[in-house]
C-alpha cells in the first residue's frame, strides 16, 4: 500500500483507469505513462478529472507500486510501459492514446512551456486523426533531419561497441525484416511524447508489438539505456511513418495546435483535417 499523501492520488487514478475499462467512464483518449513513485502524479489526476481521459500508468519501480500497471521488463526507460498498455488494451483502445512522462515539466515542450498539461490543453485531433501519429515537439533539432545511419556507424561506434553499430541488427530484429530492408537513414523529433490514433495502432498486428517488447525484454545488443534509445528512434516508424519524419516547423505548429500564423513572411498556413491529401 502506498504511504501518505500519495495514496488517495493513487487510487483515484486507479480508479479512473478501471472504470474505463469495465466502460462505466466512457473517455475517447488514454494518457499513457511510465511513473516512479518519486513523480508527483498530481497534475495527472487534475487533468483526467477535469477531461474525462482516462489514466493508464506503469509502475517503473524495482518493488512495484500498488495499482499501477507493471509491465514485464524494467528495461528501455518508457518503452516497455507504451508497448505493453498496446498490448494489453489493443482490443478496446480510446480513440486516441497520448504517450507521455509522468514529470509534469519537461525541457522538450517547446511551444507552450515546460509544463505538460498546457501542451495538452491545445492538441488538434484532427491532425492525429490525418496523420494517425504526431510528435508533440515541433522543433526539429535534436532528432532531425537524421538522427542516426544504421548502415554506416562509425569506426568510433564500432570500436566502443555503441548501440549506434549495432542499429541495423536491432532493426531487424525488432520489424522482422532483411538487412535490404533496414533504411540507411532515420530520422523524427525527439523525445518520446506523441499521440496516436486507434487505427493507426491497429494497423500493426498485437503480434508485432509483441515481438518489439520481447526484444526490449531480452536483448544483448545493448544495455538498458540502448534499448531505451532504440526505441525512441523507431516510435514513429512503429507507428507507421517514414523512416525519415521531420514535419516543417511552422506547419506542426500550425496542424497540432492551430497555430497558423500569418507567419513574418506574410504566409497564412492551413491546419490539415482528415482527407487530405
Amino acid at each position: 500500500r502506498p504511504d501518505g499523501p500519495r495514496y488517495p492520488i493513487v487510487q483515484e487514478l486507479v480508479g479512473l483507469r478501471e472504470q474505463y475499462t469495465s466502460h462505466t467512464l466512457n473517455s475517447t483518449v488514454a494518457l499513457v505513462l511510465a511513473a516512479q513513485r518519486s513523480d508527483d502524479l498530481t497534475w495527472v489526476l487534475d487533468y483526467c478529472k477535469e477531461t474525462g481521459f482516462a489514466p493508464f500508468i506503469f509502475t517503473t519501480e524495482q518493488t512495484p507500486e500498488p495499482g499501477f500497471l507493471r509491465p514485464p521488463t524494467l528495461r528501455g526507460r518508457e518503452a516497455p510501459a507504451y508497448l505493453s498498455y498496446v498490448i494489453e488494451f489493443y482490443d478496446k483502445l480510446p480513440d486516441y492514446s497520448l504517450f507521455i512522462h509522468a514529470y509534469p515539466e519537461q525541457w522538450h515542450n517547446d511551444l507552450f512551456g515546460p509544463f505538460t498539461h498546457k501542451t495538452l490543453r491545445n492538441i488538434r485531433y484532427e491532425a492525429v486523426d490525418a496523420h494517425g501519429y504526431v510528435n508533440l515537439r515541433c522543433q526539429l533539432d535534436p532528432g532531425c533531419p537524421i538522427a542516426a545511419f544504421p548502415l554506416n556507424p562509425t569506426q568510433t561506434d564500432i570500436d566502443v561497441h555503441d548501440i549506434r553499430a549495432y542499429f541495423a541488427q536491432a532493426y531487424q530484429e525488432i520489424f522482422d525484416v532483411p538487412r535490404e530492408k533496414v533504411p540507411g537513414e532515420i530520422g523524427n523529433v525527439c523525445c518520446g511524447q506523441f499521440a496516436v490514433s486507434r487505427d493507426r495502432i491497429r494497423a500493426r498486428s498485437k503480434e508485432d508489438y509483441q515481438r518489439i517488447l520481447y526484444w526490449v525484454r531480452t536483448t544483448e545488443l545493448t544495455n538498458d539505456f540502448g534499448v531505451g534509445w532504440v526505441l525512441e528512434k523507431l516510435w514513429h516508424i512503429i507507428f507507421g511513418m517514414d523512416s525519415v519524419y521531420c514535419p516543417r516547423f511552422e506547419q506542426c505548429r500550425c496542424d497540432n495546435y492551430g497555430w497558423c500564423g500569418p507567419l513574418p513572411s506574410g504566409e497564412l498556413l492551413t491546419a490539415v483535417k482528415k482527407g487530405d491529401p
